[in-house]
Parts: structure tokens; sequence; C-alpha cells
């Protein structure tokens, strides 16, 4: 059965303390890469923050470059994402079944429109992770967060439970959940969304907050945690988020050292210090592509540590990738009296 933690990446980063030795040692530190395969997307989502518009994809010749040199610098997992909608590159299942005999884990996160059978047996073979972007439970809804017409949303739903009857055929542990943004204007379809979850198959419905949006959801995830979930179905929430929401939407912390351990990689091949900063040059760490280098010569540049000494964290969004950790490694960098005296 599979176990869910609660999506706390400050208690996960602790679990790496090979990386952190080497962080403190300035070596190997990366652990998680997010890869953007392409910016092509079959979805017109309204707050859209990807850049689907000029239809970058990265190369096969490009792609295996990035997998090996990952490999080689000690990457542990792979987030295929967007940029665009990663089931529309014509190279899915080579990816990830590249990524995967590098012995990488492999999580994805789609919108679930373009999911074939074919994919969804890929997914289910080489993914830890899968989760649909449903973001609704209901066509109007959708339409209000993705954009599309009544016949995408119905083609999302049976597409959750074509992946559900695939996991369930191959004995696949793949971790397949659904995610919604959470906001003042998706809360009237929070229940709706975890129902048509269950009922298709999906293992678990996850809540996050919009980007910016301190919506309140607290009394109805006890709700409908009580009344949805069971052995084979759970109602998540990025709680660690959740609970900080009167702490305001400032960082305590002045460094962002969660970019040694987290990093994204567009389709045009650049790589960024910040999954929430594509396209940002006061964040590009490389263009491997544009500079002819590879992704260990980008990694290893001093352009990394001028982006390092450069970022903000006050000009960064809430909540954001690497804030839970940066909290925990700002901890290890901070000068604490009478340390000895545990």
């Amino acid at each position: 059965m599979t176990v869910f933690n609660g999506f706390n990446s400050s208690s996960k980063i602790l679990q790496y303390t090979d990386k952190l030795n080497n962080f403190l040692n300035c070596d190997k530190t990366l652990i998680v890469t997010e890869l953007d395969l392409t910016n092509k997307c079959n979805n017109k989502c309204p707050a859209c923050t990807g850049i689907k518009e000029n239809g970058e994809e990265l190369t096969w010749e490009e792609i295996q470059m990035i997998a090996r040199d990952l490999h080689a610098l000690g990457n542990q997992g792979v987030i295929i994402s967007g940029g665009g909608e990663p089931l529309m590159h014509k190279d899915f299942i080579k990816a990830l079944e590249l990524l995967k005999s590098y012995g990488m884990q492999i999580g994805l996160n789609s919108n679930g429109l373009a999911l074939t059978e074919d994919k969804a047996e890929a997914i289910a073979k080489y993914c830890t992770y899968f989760r649909i972007s449903l973001d609704a439970g209901s066509p109007e809804m959708y339409k209000k967060t993705h954009g599309m017409e009544p016949a995408a949303y119905e083609k999302v739903i049976s597409n959750i439970k074509l992946m559900s009857d695939v996991k369930k055929r191959t004995g696949s542990e793949v971790s397949f959940t659904t995610g919604f943004l959470t906001s003042s204007m998706t809360a009237s379809d929070m229940e709706a969304f975890i129902k048509v979850s269950k009922e298709n198959g999906a293992g678990a419905g996850q809540f996050r907050p919009f980007t910016g949006d301190d919506f309140d959801i607290s009394s109805e995830y006890k709700r409908l945690k009580e009344k949805y979930e069971d052995e084979n179905f759970k109602v998540l929430a990025s709680l660690q988020k959740y609970e900080r929401f009167d702490e305001g939407m400032g960082h305590a912390y002045t460094k962002c050292r969660g970019m040694f351990f987290s990093t994204v990689i567009t389709a045009n091949c650049r790589m960024y210090a910040c999954l929430h900063h594509r396209q940002d040059p006061n964040f590009l760490i490389g263009d491997m592509r544009g500079e002819g280098k590879s992704l260990r010569e980008v990694w290893n540049s001093y352009r990394k540590w001028m982006v390092y000494e450069n970022i903000d964290p006050n000009m960064c969004p809430p909540f954001c990738r690497n804030d839970s950790f940066n909290i925990v490694l700002d901890g290890l960098a901070t000068d604490i009296n009478h340390k000895e005296f545990l």
C-alpha cells in the first residue's frame, strides 16, 4: 500500500545527510530537478505561468545529455512538468525509460488530457508518482481553471479511470493522485473534486494553495477527510503551507540555499535556480543550448554562485518549492549561542 508523507519538504531534506554534508563542503548537492520537456500545451489555463507561446522543446540529444549529467552529479529525482504539457513531447516514453535507466526516481505532473494507454503503461512502469492537475469537480469549474470546454473535462475524467485501470492491471506501485489548487474561486468545487477523483480510481486527491491565495480550507478539508478517506483513497493537503498562513507571505530567511538541492531545466535547455522564475535572467544559471555547454559545466560554473548571492527571497512567491527546506537550511547556517550545550 502506498504511504503518503504529506508533501512536507522540510522533513525530506533531513533524509539526505550525504547531500547536507556535501552542501557544507561545497560538493555534489542536487537532489531533485524539475524538467520541462516542452512548452507546448493543450490547455488554456487563465492563470498559467508557463511560456507555451514559443513552442520550445528539448531535443532527444539534449534529453540524453541532461540525463547523463544529472546522474553524474548524483541527482536523485526528476519531476517532469512544465513549462507546457509533458505528455505532448514525442519522446515522452523514451525519456521516462532513459531517466529510469540511470536509477533516478521520476515524478510526473500533467493535466492528463493527452494520456493514452501506451503512455499510461510507461508511467505505471517507470514513475514513482503521477499527479493529474484537475483543479475542478465539474465542467463549469474546469472552464474557469483550465479554460477548456466540457468535452476536455470529460476526457480527463476518463483518463483518470484509464490510469487507474492500467495501474491495477500491471500491478504498478506508482502513486497516482489528482491535484486541486484552492482559492476563494475554486472552494465550491472541493467536495466534487474529491468525489470524482475517488469514483474514478485515483489513490488520493491533494489540495494545494494557489500561489498568493490564503483562503482557509481547514474546516472543509477536515470534513472531506472524514467523509471520503478509507484504505484505498486519501484526502491530502500541503499542510505545511496552509498552517503558515497566519505568518504572512514573507520569508524568514535571507538566502535561498534550497537552489543547491532543487533546480529546473526548461524546454529551451536552460538551467534556472528556481521553477518559479523560469525565464527570469536574474535566476539563469546557464544556457546549455546557446552556450554549447553540458549540464555539468553549467552547474559547476561561477555563475551559479553569482545567482545565489543576488537572489532576494522577499521577491519570491510565498511557500515556494524551496521554502520549507530553506527554513531548515537557514537553521544550519545560524550561529547559535552555546550550541555545544544540547
